[in-house]
C-alpha cells in the first residue's frame, strides 16, 4: 500500500483506517480471515475486501467508514508525536540525504509548554 497512490477499493493487504468517530481512528492490515473489534461490534476483514475507500460500513450496533490513509492521517493516528533522533540515526539520514558541506537543513516542530 502506498500513500502516494490512491486505489479504489480495499484488497487484502491492504493497510486502511477504520474512521469511528472524531476522535476514534484506527490503523488495520486487512487480512482475510481475521477480526477486528470495535466499540459497535466486531468487523470481519473479509467484509471489507471490495468495498470501496470512503464507504460506510455497518457493525452489529453501529457504522465506521473505511478510509485510504493518507500521510496526515497517518501522523494523527500514530501512538507518539516525536522521535528522538540519535548520532547513528542521524548520520543514516544525512548519508540518504546526499547533504554535503553548504547544504540548508532546515529542522520544525512543535514546541509544548
Amino acid at each position: 500500500m502506498s500513500f502516494a497512490k490512491f486505489k479504489e477499493t480495499v484488497e487484502n493487504g491492504d493497510t486502511v483506517m477504520l474512521y469511528i468517530g472524531f476522535d476514534n481512528m484506527h490503523c488495520i492490515v486487512v487480512k482475510r480471515g481475521e477480526t477486528y473489534q470495535t466499540r459497535y461490534g466486531a468487523l470481519r476483514h473479509a467484509d471489507l475486501i471490495g468495498v470501496k475507500y470512503g464507504s460506510k460500513v455497518t457493525c452489529k450496533k453501529g457504522y465506521l467508514y473505511v478510509l485510504h490513509p493518507t500521510p496526515e492521517m497517518w501522523t494523527k493516528n500514530l501512538p507518539h508525536r516525536t522521535q528522538i533522533l540519535y548520532s547513528t540515526d542521524i548520520s543514516i539520514i544525512t548519508c540518504q540525504l546526499d547533504l554535503r558541506p553548504g547544504s540548508v537543513v532546515v529542522e520544525s516542530g512543535k514546541f509544548y509548554k
